[in-house]
């Protein structure tokens, strides 16, 4: 059980990476430039949905860029 979910989480590393380490790296870069709120949001949340997604995409292609 705890090996099929470690595998399980290791497959989606990217998309894991992507949120728990991008997202956060971009909002501290958007803050740095007094960047604090996107279209009403905390700058945080647009840059989960960018992590997101940034890992989705190297989850299927293979690669980040």
């Amino acid at each position: 059980m705890i090996g099929s979910v470690f595998f399980y989480l290791v497959s989606k590393g990217k998309i894991l990476f992507g949120l728990f380490f991008m997202a956060p790296v971009l909002s501290q870069l958007l803050s740095y430039n007094n960047i604090d709120i996107i279209f009403g949001f905390p700058n945080i949340i647009p840059c989960f949905v960018i992590g997101f997604f940034w890992g989705l995409y190297a989850n299927i292609k293979g690669q980040w860029f």
